[in-house]
């Protein structure tokens, strides 16, 4: 089966969304980072669940005024990934170019209706240099060592709280820098550095804590490197544990896709949907590409007669979730024994995996977010969890 017979966004939905039109869910949790912006959080979850779509969803909410509440935060998204920051004084150096840049590009996009600014805002490359006081950043070409100590840092941070507080058409009261992929930090010698730093700049300096926010995301790096150490931000953070969507966000995800593309699907074809994505958004919008193609191709099957083929081509997928490789974003071996075991049991506990699986109480609680967090199982309250995506399943049987 060819990957797509049609083109259609985010590389056929594949990559982050930031159209606010095609972005369903996290509502509860992106409405609290709306109203405490100023707060630190770290986001978890597992490989294609959404985190960075969320992170975007969370930058567009922060610069959306059209309800007529005040935008409180001035959002800087940057991937931790992407820029690989060598030390901390890079570090320091990145955030403020980067936030340089975000609010350069806001202001080129003055005048347009806020959707189209937003999308204005996420296409401009920003060439420019940016001066704060006696600050300069190269934003394209980098300078000399591209760090900055900290009392740069914090200078070129406090001008340009004041600079935002002074836009006339959209006054902020500070920045909160989305810091995606954030397990590339946990991963080096100096995480340790970098999370005491940003703690002390939300515990200790006056002038910078309350206009400041940090949001986190990341996965078994970024949660194990707290179990291990201890990390300092970790004390004063709220961690969150992405999830599959809502039975009902899933459900607006398949009639705004139907509608875009002008198809139809029965009742039974929904639940079927439901069944085997397990309400993971990546996974239904894969399951919908395959009923579409072949409804377009004028040779329409059901889902259960596309598995083999489905499974085969998001088999790489699979093998990075459960961590094939042994690579640090999949499962862990309790995660794939839990998981495993909650195959037989179909719905669990953690104390009856615990015991049939001859496993430590903690270490299955721990698997257990870790599976949740991957949108592979699905709590059904605080203490039973049942399988979600039988996709995955499927697949994990075959193995």
């Amino acid at each position: 089966m060819a990957d797509s017979v049609t083109e259609r966004p985010f590389d056929n939905f594949r990559t982050a969304i930031t159209d606010p039109d095609h972005f369903f869910g996290r509502s509860e949790f992106i409405s609290r980072i709306r109203k405490l912006p100023f707060e630190v959080r770290i986001l978890l979850g597992g490989r294609r669940l959404g985190k960075t779509s969320t992170l975007r969803a969370v930058e567009w909410s922060l610069l959306d005024n059209s309800s007529g509440l005040p935008c409180r935060a001035f959002p800087v998204f940057l991937s931790l990934q992407v820029e690989q920051p060598k030390g901390l004084d890079n570090f320091r150096y990145v955030l403020i170019a980067r936030l340089r840049e975000a609010m350069d590009r806001w202001q080129k996009s003055a005048g347009a209706a806020l959707r189209e600014k937003y999308r204005q805002f996420l296409r401009q490359i920003a060439s420019a240099e940016a001066t704060l006081g006696f600050v300069k950043l190269k934003v394209t070409n980098p300078d000399y060592d591209r760090q900055l100590i900290h009392e740069d840092f914090r200078s070129a941070l406090l001008g340009a709280i004041k600079e935002l507080q002074g836009w006339v058409e959209q006054s902020f009261e500070g920045v909160c820098f989305i810091l995606d992929e954030a397990d590339f930090i946990a991963r080096q010698n100096w995480a340790d550095d970098a999370w005491s730093y940003l703690r002390g700049l939300k515990d200790t300096d006056t002038a910078i804590k309350p206009y400041l926010g940090i949001l986190l995301s990341g996965y078994r790096d970024l949660r194990e490197y707290q179990q291990q150490v201890g990390s300092p931000l970790f004390n004063i953070a709220k961690v969150e544990w992405l999830a599959a969507l809502a039975l009902a966000e899933m459900n607006q995800l398949v009639e705004c896709r139907c509608r875009d593309e002008q198809v139809s699907l029965n009742d039974d074809e929904v639940i079927a949907i439901v069944e085997w994505a397990g309400a993971h958004p990546y996974l239904t919008h894969q399951l919908l590409n395959a009923l579409f193609d072949n409804q377009q191709q004028q040779k329409p099957r059901r889902i259960n007669n596309l598995l083999s083929e489905l499974i085969q081509q998001r088999d790489h997928d699979f093998s990075r979730w459960w961590n094939a490789s042994q690579t640090t974003d999949g499962f862990s071996q309790d995660a794939q024994l839990v998981y495993r075991e909650l195959i037989l049991q179909r719905l669990g506990t953690a104390d009856s995996i615990a015991s049939s699986a001859n496993l430590p109480l903690g270490k299955v609680e721990d698997a257990l977010n870790l599976l949740a967090g991957a949108g592979v199982i699905k709590p059904l309250d605080d203490e039973r969890h049942e399988i979600g995506a039988r996709l995955f399943e499927e697949w994990v049987l075959r193995q």
